[in-house]
């Protein structure tokens, strides 16, 4: 059963958002902790090293076996903030991890409150997700994104606003911009 049914001003209980709080500091701690340790798998290995040679400034070329730039320039743009290692390389796929935890909160209205909190425990503890969220690769990227277009979609389909088409595209666009996963994602839209 979930904590005290107290309403606030905004329909939330009280503790629903100190769980999803609990729940992204969970995510993150065990998506930060020593992400540096483990030695490099061979994609990490390649992302790494052309992320590198553009952060070095030579000129990015598109390679289809390689996925998309998103992973590359973002990547060589916090080698330029925070400089170059095995942790630098992975952070942003431990934020993004750590993110995805959050977004079952904008589902609420679909998934129901306690369905919302289900589903953020399970993106936060789930072995699968806890991997690729330390790994080097734009999966995760695709989830967060996938996850960012289905909530702009439902939202924009209930509200009407265009802020949620403008979300949306935003997240197709990134999402084209990571890896061909995405044409298949806008057929199942499509579809839909």
């Amino acid at each position: 059963m979930l904590p005290s049914i107290k309403l606030g001003k905004r329909g939330l209980f009280r503790g629903e958002l100190a769980l999803y709080l609990l729940f992204l500091l969970a995510a993150a701690g065990m998506r930060f902790w020593e992400m540096d340790l483990r030695a490099f798998h061979y994609d990490e290995s390649l992302h790494a090293f052309y992320s590198w040679r553009l952060f070095q400034g030579e000129d990015y070329v598109h390679n289809p076996l390689m996925h998309g730039p998103f992973q590359f320039i973002s990547t060589a743009l916090v080698y330029r903030l925070l400089g170059d290692s095995d942790l630098t390389s992975r952070l942003l796929p431990a934020l993004a991890g750590s993110l995805v935890v959050l977004l079952p909160y904008f589902l609420r209205g679909r998934l129901g409150r306690g369905g919302s909190l289900l589903a953020a425990s399970m993106l936060a503890f789930s072995p699968s997700m806890l991997y690729f969220s330390r790994f080097m690769r734009n999966d995760i990227y695709i989830i967060f994104l996938t996850l960012l277009l289905a909530i702009s979609l439902w939202r924009y389909m209930e509200e009407g606003k265009a802020r949620y088409l403008y979300l949306g595209a935003a997240a197709l666009g990134f999402s084209f911009a990571t890896k061909e996963v995405s044409y298949i994602t806008v057929a199942i839209w499509g579809l839909f």
